[in-house]
């Protein structure tokens, strides 16, 4: 593989981006709403530890959750199966560049301008806090971006693997949003169902947590941002007593890489030894 060519394909891919109507409506959607949340902060020390800062990036990980795994969904299942339909996959394919190499170049392009809209979103907020006299430590503020760009490439790859097995577009993009459905809005009524139904002890209930990468987004960033880790229930005081408040960021945030490797891995195996590419 050739990092000149994943870099020239990546390129590519992130002028597409760049051009999507929707992606820009995306784009302007989350900073504008990341304004929004700032603006109704509290004005006397927005940015302080358990206030306006914690308030302020707590309503963030709202927005990221709404926002940042449906386009990081939809935009992957439409990377490969869009062009498997249009046609120009096979053409792709036709120059001197391997699968892995375009594979690789479109995970990077997408993945790059998702990353910049999260950076717009979260600088914003951050920049507007600070100009309104906002105080305390900015750490927690900037890992919670961090693991926003985790959870879109976590998300990502599972579009990725979607697309690769999709020969229409419009099928990759309901399945986009019934995992979308599943990971966001069915996540704590699975997990709270499945709890109640089987009886699970406290452990067991974690580990179920784990499953889903947004449920591990919203562990993590909660410990990131608040000092008072009782927030998170008994499942939370358990975890932490168990690992370690340090340590227990760094299992999720391992969690959410695992999430990334696993399904990007499995994906580009599969569109690797596919033969044909026709729609």
């Amino acid at each position: 593989m050739e990092t000149r060519n994943v870099l020239m394909l990546a390129g590519r891919e992130a002028r597409e981006s760049v051009k999507n109507k929707w992606f820009v409506l995306y784009t302007i959607s989350f900073s504008a709403l990341a304004v929004l949340i700032l603006a109704i902060a509290p004005e006397k020390g927005a940015l302080t530890e358990g206030a306006g800062y914690g308030r302020t990036a707590a309503s963030l990980i709202n927005l990221v959750l709404l926002f940042v795994p449906l386009v990081s969904l939809i935009t992957g299942s439409g990377a490969i199966s869009g062009e498997r339909e249009n046609g120009t996959l096979q053409y792709l394919l036709s120059h001197p560049v391997t699968k892995a190499e375009v594979f690789a170049g479109k995970f990077v392009g997408i993945f790059i301008p998702i990353c910049l809209s999260i950076s717009l979103g979260f600088g914003l907020a951050g920049v507007g806090a600070a100009l309104r006299g906002g105080g305390g430590d900015a750490s927690g503020f900037l890992m919670t971006a961090l693991l926003s760009a985790l959870l879109a490439a976590s998300l990502l790859s599972v579009g990725l693997l979607v697309s690769v097995y999709s020969r229409k577009a419009s099928r990759a993009t309901g399945i986009a949003v019934f995992l979308w459905l599943v990971f966001i809005i069915l996540g704590d009524l699975g997990v709270m169902g499945t709890a109640a139904a089987m009886e699970l002890g406290i452990r067991q209930v974690f580990v179920l947590a784990l499953l889903n990468p947004a449920e591990v987004f919203k562990i993590a960033s909660v410990l990131a941002l608040s000092p008072r880790y009782e927030i998170l229930g008994p499942v939370g005081v358990y975890a932490v007593r168990t690992f370690g408040r340090e340590g227990m960021v760094l299992l999720l945030m391992s969690i959410m890489a695992l999430w990334t490797i696993a399904p990007f891995g499995l994906a580009l195996a599969s569109f690797s030894v596919f033969r044909r590419e026709e729609p």
